[in-house]
């Protein structure tokens, strides 16, 4: 069972785990990327560096999950 990408989705959660398009599960499993925290701690510049992710796929991934102790618009704080 795969979960909806989410900013409430805790950081601990394995991106194997969560509902990405299959090119950007693939892009950050290459990567050693494996939980929603690194996901949200990698900078925009650093995700952009890697293959097959473009800017579209960054401002996805932040627009659902949001950064490093920011949430995504419209959201409010905890």
């Amino acid at each position: 069972m795969f979960l909806y990408l989410t900013p409430e989705l805790p950081d601990d959660t394995p991106i194997d785990h969560v509902r990405f398009a299959v090119r950007i599960r693939k892009v950050l499993n290459a990567a050693g990327i494996n939980t929603v925290a690194e996901v949200r701690k990698t900078s925009d510049k650093a995700l952009l560096g890697l293959q097959d992710l473009g800017q579209s796929s960054v401002t996805h991934l932040r627009e659902t999950l949001g950064r490093d102790g920011v949430k995504p618009l419209g959201q409010k704080p905890d």
